[in-house]
């Protein structure tokens, strides 16, 4: 069997103990392995094009080589469409191919280029192609995948702005909602979209030494952009009102009364009566007095549960979030009660402070509290585990 070679080297690594490898041991390994495998696709990709060129897929019942790629070798769609260009274009890039065929470059390098033959014709690639697999020595498929992008440009600008203008009119965003509550959010935007919010977020994500995947830290990044539009004021008008989150609770719900029902959340489902008094800490709020039928009876003036002056004054005195150890500035936090103004806390300076909208609901929706020391300073306290850690304030809190 032709393959035997190969099942006997396989056998051997299986049966080697890597246990006592070295780090340095294991990383030349694995380079080294990883060379030979970008060798074997190049034997692969040479056997590819034959098969193709005879139509040998036809011959075993199948009506594409990609059909056949997908299911006799177990690739992606993606992945067999990847293959079959590098196997159709490699003999027209001779040094590709020795290059491939040596493991001095990858096949992923073999990938880009030979995606650029596609783009641009065989002849239009030759010129360039020494220099292509010379930078394929030093830079990753991406950054590579950059240079072509950069000689497509300077050879066809026309069909790279037609290119450009078919991704634009490719883009959506798709946010929907599952019946638990959980919104989803997918989308595709062209290179100039993407790199405007990757810009955005990456400015708002903030405190990358945190427990945080990047991927949680994007979403919160995404939720506070939206945030700040909403607070600014600035976006059109809807229903004669400027935009803005909406809850309907009961002072029950507040009060976390027992039977009380959720609170509801405009554009969303119930939310917990934790949620609930967070939201409640910081907005701007409007009594409505319900009838025994549930029907308004009396709407009293919407009013600020932090005013504007006392919201003034926590900025001075706090400068950003008071949870021990954030740094989020004052824009990214919301006015806290210590002690919750639903329960008899008082809105002053002494029974707020500053909270960034991560730690505002380690507070309310993870049980964790807050209170000031005798020495001024704000302790933040675990649940069941006790203090988690101090902050010693620019200045003692004022009393008022």
């Amino acid at each position: 069997m032709r393959s035997e070679p190969l099942r006997g080297a396989l056998f051997e690594l299986e049966g080697e103990d890597i246990d006592p490898l070295t780090d340095t041991t294991l990383a030349e390994d694995m380079v080294e392995l990883r060379r030979t495998m970008d060798r074997l696709e190049f034997q692969f990709s040479r056997r590819l094009r034959l098969f193709s060129k005879r139509r040998g897929y036809a011959t075993l019942g199948f009506v594409s080589l990609i059909s056949w790629l997908r299911r006799a070798c177990r690739l992606m769609p993606g992945a067999a469409m990847q293959h079959s260009e590098v196997a159709r274009n490699l003999p027209s890039l001779p040094h590709t191919s020795t290059a491939l065929a040596s493991g001095d470059i990858g096949f992923h390098h073999a990938a880009v280029i030979a995606r650029s033959v596609t783009e641009l014709g065989a002849d239009a690639v030759a010129a360039e192609e020494s220099r292509l697999v010379r930078a394929a020595h030093n830079l990753d498929p991406k950054y590579l995948s950059y240079l072509t992008r950069r000689l497509r440009y300077s050879i066809d600008p026309d069909g790279t702005l037609a290119h450009s203008n078919d991704q634009y009119d490719y883009r959506y965003v798709h946010l929907s909602q599952t019946l638990d509550g959980v919104f989803y959010l997918d989308g595709r935007l062209d290179a100039e979209g993407g790199a405007t919010l990757r810009t955005a977020l990456n400015a708002l994500e903030s405190n990358r030494l945190d427990e945080r995947s990047g991927a949680m830290r994007r979403a919160d990044a995404m939720v506070e952009m939206a945030r700040k539009q909403l607070d600014a004021g600035t976006l059109p008008e809807v229903a004669g009102q400027k935009p803005h989150l909406s809850v309907i609770a009961s002072t029950a719900t507040l009060a976390k009364a027992p039977g009380a029902p959720a609170a509801d959340l405009e554009w969303s489902q119930p939310i917990t009566a934790d949620a609930a008094r967070r939201l409640a800490c910081d907005c701007a709020m409007t009594r409505v007095v319900l009838g025994p039928s549930s029907e308004p009876i009396d709407v009293g003036r919407c009013t600020r549960t932090i005013p504007p002056a006392l919201r003034r004054a926590l900025v001075v005195r706090d400068r950003g979030c008071r949870f021990p150890g954030c740094d989020r500035p004052p824009d990214w936090c919301d006015g806290h009660h210590l002690i919750h103004w639903i329960d008899g806390g008082e809105t002053a300076l002494s029974n707020t402070c500053l909270l960034c909208r991560r730690h505002h609901r380690f507070v309310h929706e993870l049980g964790w509290r807050l209170l000031w020391s005798d020495e001024g300073e704000m302790l933040a306290i675990k649940p069941e585990l006790g203090i988690h850690g101090r902050f010693i304030p620019v200045a003692p809190p004022l009393m008022s």
